[in-house]
């Protein structure tokens, strides 16, 4: 069984509460939708975390919590402070992500863009993406004018593309242009059928699922509105859980908190982010690194408790 395969969901409530307790000087961290992990669960949530879920209160981020009350779940292993000392260094960020390979769409390219320009982890960060690209592009033949990402100034199909990376793990970002032709569903299955194709080139690959982002509030175009992109990442995460693959949300954390992309975070008046936008995506990344370390840390704890 595959580490991640509890990973539907990340929060970054717990990991802030570290950030702030534990004197942590790597950044604020934005909240994002999820389950608490173990190693957080029975520790107090007090009110609102100043400068990380920008003003709202924590039981309106975590469901279920309530502040100042303890969040129900198994006891923890660690303590709030030994976790807060096992996060993850600037230089075992830069490994973790230097080791992974983002795969995705012109919202994907401009992270690239974005990230090119950072001297934090995310520089550091190996890329095949494309405009206009989709699961569905993604399967036909590398000709013509089809849309394919390229490697050392080449096209190819993904399955050829990621063994040639040696990357040991693929963050994907797929659907935006594969909804309207192809239907919730159908494009669902075609994101699962190219993952499959991946897996026979490259088997022990670690797949991580990013949700698809949404457009400007009104700005959708026929099945491509924010009802059926929302609907979409439930399926997305569903299809992540059922096959023990990782799942990231990174569209709830750019939104305006009403099913929509933010303002502030739209570069184009439709569905292109901005360096706001992407400085979040930063954030929740350090986030979702650092909540599985944490994990596998706890999961330790509890071998050497048994033996």
């Amino acid at each position: 069984m595959k580490k991640f395969m509890i990973w539907k969901k990340f929060s970054c409530v717990a990991v802030s509460a570290m950030l702030v307790l534990g004197n942590y000087t790597g950044g604020a961290v934005h909240a994002a939708q999820s389950q608490l992990p173990d190693a957080f669960s029975g520790q107090p949530v007090d009110g609102v975390l100043p400068g990380v879920v920008a003003g709202q209160p924590v039981d309106s981020v975590l469901p279920g919590a309530v502040a100042g009350q303890p969040v129900d779940g198994a006891l923890p292993v660690l303590p709030l402070e030994a976790a807060a000392g096992a996060l993850l260094t600037d230089e075992e960020l830069r490994a973790y992500y230097g080791d992974s390979v983002f795969i995705g769409d012109s919202i994907m390219l401009g992270f690239r863009n974005y990230s090119a320009k950072q001297e934090t982890f995310v520089h550091d960060i190996q890329f095949l993406a494309v405009g206009s690209y989709g699961a569905n592009n993604a399967m036909k033949p590398v000709k013509g004018d089809n849309v394919h990402p390229t490697y050392k100034g080449k096209k190819y199909q993904l399955w050829n593309a990621i063994p040639l990376t040696g990357k040991t793990r693929a963050f994907l970002l797929l659907g935006m242009n594969d909804i309207a032709p192809l239907g919730l569903e159908g494009a669902r299955d075609q994101y699962k059928e190219l993952i499959d194709k991946i897996l026979e080139t490259s088997p022990e690959l670690d797949i991580h699922i990013i949700s698809v982002t949404y457009t400007l509030e009104g700005e959708g175009k026929k099945k491509l509105n924010n009802t059926n992109i929302a609907a979409y990442n439930v399926l997305l995460q569903e299809m992540a859980e059922e096959n023990g693959w990782g799942y990231i949300d990174l569209c709830t954390i750019i939104s305006d908190g009403e099913g929509n992309l933010a303002e502030e975070c739209c570069s184009d008046g439709f569905v292109h982010l901005t360096k706001t936008a992407y400085s979040l995506w930063e954030t929740a990344l350090m986030c979702y690194a650092n909540v599985i370390h944490l994990e596998e840390v706890n999961e330790a704890a509890e071998t050497a408790v048994l033996e």
